[in-house]
């Protein structure tokens, strides 16, 4: 396996910034994917590989977010309190070969315009929803929840 950009490749990934509504940006602080001001709160855009999940139905754009060069994906997990997002160490890479555990790492992505909102695929109707205060934790909401912090924007990264 190659490294391009610190994303482990063999398939097409891009690697993005992605930012809330408010151009916050996603950065990784204990173990956690949260949403903060770069000015403000002395942190660093975490930079996302993104794949393509090549064994669900390509009309609903599915797609995995890998961080740290695509050696740990973001994944959906079933609680007491419902859906939850956790960071795990799953390669990018293998989960692009397929797995029958690939759907709980994969995002359905649909466009706004210039934005984008991510499904869990394992929890439709649950979706990636910025905090209402910065230096807080990403997390799945209901996609009725009127406090919803649900659109978001890449910014390709080099």
């Amino acid at each position: 396996m190659r490294k391009i950009d610190n994303c482990a490749v063999k398939a097409k990934t891009t690697r993005s910034r992605i930012r809330d509504a408010d151009q916050k940006i996603l950065y990784i602080r204990d173990d956690q994917l949260l949403v903060g001001d770069p000015d403000a709160d002395s942190c660093n855009a975490e930079k996302i590989c993104i794949l393509p999940n090549r064994g669900l139905d390509r009309t609903k754009v599915p797609i995995f977010l890998g961080i740290q060069g695509g050696s740990r994906c973001l994944g959906c997990v079933e609680t007491r309190e419902g859906p939850s997002l956790k960071l795990e160490d799953v390669n990018i890479e293998d989960l692009y070969k397929g797995g029958e555990q690939a759907t709980r790492f994969t995002f359905f992505q649909s466009s706004l315009g210039s934005a984008f909102r991510l499904e869990a695929a394992a929890c439709p109707g649950w979706f990636l929803c910025g905090p209402d205060e910065p230096q807080q934790p990403i997390r799945l909401s209901k996609e009725s929840e009127p406090s919803a912090r649900t659109q978001f924007y890449f910014e390709q990264s080099r």
